[in-house]
């Protein structure tokens, strides 16, 4: 049922379409590299979007590899394919970068909790200094 053929429609790319894609997924990899060198952007979520750029950019260069994954998720036309995976990869990086977000205001809270406790006690230690 999952793996029977659908009536994917064999389109190959246009060379000159292809090579716009290609360069603006080689300008979006020097604009990543960059932001990850001058400490603008976590090296993680650096490698995450080279990744996903790369593997576009191989996607659409192979047309072979164009219409297997068209195939893959069931869709008609190439473009609604890659549409598909666009938005999961999306969904991905929300859930990736809320869960980050959770871990640091996590931390942050125990730290504030740290910080009032000891200037709690720094208090109290120069109040008993200044009543002896």
């Amino acid at each position: 049922m999952f793996l029977q053929p659908t009536l994917a429609v064999e389109v190959i790319l246009p060379f000159r379409a292809v090579l716009v894609l290609d360069l603006m997924g080689l300008f979006f990899l020097l604009w990543i590299l960059n932001l990850v060198r001058h400490g603008r952007l976590y090296v993680g979520y650096g490698v995450i979007f080279i990744a996903a750029i790369l593997g576009t950019m191989v996607t659409l260069s192979v047309p072979q590899l164009l219409l297997g994954v068209t195939h893959l998720v069931g869709a008609i036309f190439p473009a609604s394919a890659l549409t598909l995976l666009a938005l999961g990869f999306i969904v991905l990086m929300l859930l990736y970068v809320l869960s980050q977000l959770t871990l640091v205001s996590n931390r942050l809270a125990v730290l504030i909790q740290e910080l009032a406790i000891e200037r709690s006690r720094d208090s109290a230690r120069a109040a008993r200094r200044h009543n002896d």
